[in-house]
């Protein structure tokens, strides 16, 4: 078998344990006037036994992650508007307690898409489940999650953050999943456990079966069914020379390539917490290119003071090498999961990013813990989802502003650099100007990508880690309005993780790569072993360009074959 695509590299090799989450079937069903009473009174029963269950769950949970997810669900379990379009579903379309949950549900999920709710964007699959899940216990059944108890491979048709972060995981040698995307939660989880993974498996658990052996090669996208034994040493051969050649290069140490002209390609890691920082050291990178600082306060019931803000960022900072540096983006809730303080309802207040009159003192807070915690480490400060220049000027203003103001106090401020994603078409048109206000860029193509190609990120499964045409001349014209500026541009996401783009990337002259911790070894190997040719007419090439074929094909033609 070879399909799908990569989330988390490695080998493993083990039984098949199969587990599907089959899908609730709904026969629409009409009920009388006096039936009325009773499908209300079954729904909310169903929904305050789901609230006990989702309660107890997370109560019981052994993983921070596990509880935040339940906790999620239990918002959107309770939600005041839900549970009235139900009810009226119940008694003003005459529908059972079943259609009218599924319906619900449904009808409010396409209303918050449709409004590009980033936060429903990234939660789509859960808040499905949440009404399978509630229908489930309105019908008194529960899904039984297989009881895990000795080396496994899991193959499911697709599984909930939730429902896997409760199975026995340190049993768990790898996983296979028929459905799921690069940036779902489910994806981000199991590269944090640092499971060998690989998603979109057409038909695996119709073509596996229970105890079939099966060895899954997450380096090279294969996957082994009963493999023989030269087949398992072959592949662990493999796997042995690749784990040897990115570790045999010092973690936490200044990492990159000076190419011939005298290029100095940098190696940055994405990062979300403490846990993640701490487990740097086991990877080469020159910094990290993006702490999204909102993750560490995602269990937070009210919003993190300056002093806990400040105790972080220091602690971060201080237990860093010399140099080190850390692009800290500010608060991004919208893009992200909402932390426990803030309703959805807020998180469309404050806006897309952190300018919003609402939140002022939420990001003077955060800026000036940050900036106070600057004498602590090599700093830079980074501002997402910005499109507009007057926008960006007030951001500044009020940088300025904090800064000054904590001069005054006698605070001790090292050099701090500021800067800006570019996610949006907008962004990246309006680069020029943006780039006179700032000292660097930081592009986030997975953003970027689902803006310019007008798609979620549950249903854009593929077109995050593939470079399209539109969305590669959104990148030439924001990396060359930065050099033209003077300033710096990275490149993070989860495009970068495709090497297949590399060389044009280069070529382009993007000098920083931030990728996931993971990926750090293979990308500084692949940077190491990639020589690019320079076309003096890449921009006119770049402009001609209408499909993905011809940019893979222009990538090919950029690799120096003496390299």
């Amino acid at each position: 078998m070879r399909d799908g695509f990569i989330i988390t590299e490695g080998v493993a090799y083990a039984k098949a344990v199969i587990f599907r989450n089959e899908p609730v079937t709904i026969t629409k069903t009409l009920i009388s006037d006096a039936q009325i009473d009773n499908e209300i009174a079954l729904y909310t029963s169903a929904r305050d036994r789901t609230y006990e269950l989702f309660k107890n769950e997370a109560q019981n949970a052994t993983s921070q992650t596990a509880r935040d997810f339940l906790e999620t669900a239990i918002l959107y379990l309770i939600d005041p508007y839900i549970a009235e379009q139900i009810k009226t579903r119940i008694k003003v379309s005459h529908l059972c307690a079943e259609t009218a949950i599924m319906q619900s549900y449904h009808d409010y999920i396409t209303e918050l898409l449709t409004s590009n709710d980033p936060f429903v964007l990234h939660n789509e699959f859960e808040i499905r489940n949440l009404a399978e899940t509630l229908v489930l216990e309105l019908h008194k059944k529960k899904i039984v999650l297989p009881n895990i108890t000795e080396e496994i491979i899991l193959v499911c048709n697709n599984i909930t953050p939730a429902q896997f972060l409760t199975l026995n995981i340190d049993k768990i040698k790898g996983i296979l999943l028929e459905d799921g995307n690069t940036n779902s939660h489910l994806a981000i989880v199991l590269r944090s456990t640092k499971i060998p993974a690989i998603f979109n498996v057409k038909n695996a658990t119709k073509i596996i079966t229970n105890d079939t052996m099966v060895l899954i090669d997450a380096f090279n996208n294969h996957i082994y069914l009963n493999p023989l034994d030269e087949l398992i040493w072959s592949v662990q051969q493999k796997t042995k020379n690749s784990i040897q050649s990115g570790t045999a290069i010092d973690p936490m140490i200044a990492q990159y390539r000076k190419l011939s002209n005298g290029r100095i390609i940098k190696i940055l890691a994405n990062i979300s917490s403490i846990a993640e920082l701490n487990n740097l050291k086991h990877y080469p990178s020159s910094g990290i290119g993006l702490f999204r600082t909102e993750f560490l306060f995602m269990n937070y019931t009210r919003e993190p003071s300056e002093e806990e803000q400040f105790f972080i960022y220091k602690q971060i900072l201080s237990s860093l090498p010399d140099k080190y540096s850390v692009n800290f983006r500010t608060f991004d809730f919208n893009a992200d999961k909402l932390p426990l303080y803030m309703t959805t309802q807020t998180a469309f207040n404050v806006g897309e990013n952190t300018i919003g009159a609402t939140n002022t003192n939420t990001i003077v807070r955060q800026l000036r813990a940050l900036l106070r915690a600057s004498e602590f480490g090599t700093m830079k400060i980074m501002f997402p989802m910005v499109s507009e220049y007057d926008e960006l000027a007030s951001l500044v203003n009020l940088y300025n502003k904090v800064k000054d103001n904590l001069i005054k106090e006698g605070v001790k401020i090292s050099n701090v650099s500021i800067g800006i994603m570019i996610e949006t078409p907008a962004g990246a048109l309006m680069s020029g100007d943006l780039a006179k206000l700032v000292d660097f860029f930081s592009i986030g193509t997975n953003d970027l990508t689902q803006y310019t190609e007008a798609c979620s990120r549950e249903v854009a499964t593929h077109r995050n880690d593939e470079l399209t045409p539109a969305v590669l001349k959104l990148i030439a014209l924001t990396v060359d309005n930065a050099k033209k500026a003077n300033i710096e541009v990275c490149i993070c996401g989860e495009l970068v993780h495709n090497l297949n783009y590399l060389a044009l990337l280069m070529a382009l002259g993007l000098d920083v790569f931030s990728v996931a911790p993971f990926y750090l070894s293979k990308l500084l190997d692949t940077v190491h072993s990639t020589d690019i040719n320079l076309s003096t007419d890449l921009s006119e090439r770049i402009a001609k360009i209408k499909t993905k074929a011809e940019i893979l094909e222009l990538n090919k033609e950029l690799i120096n074959s003496r390299s």
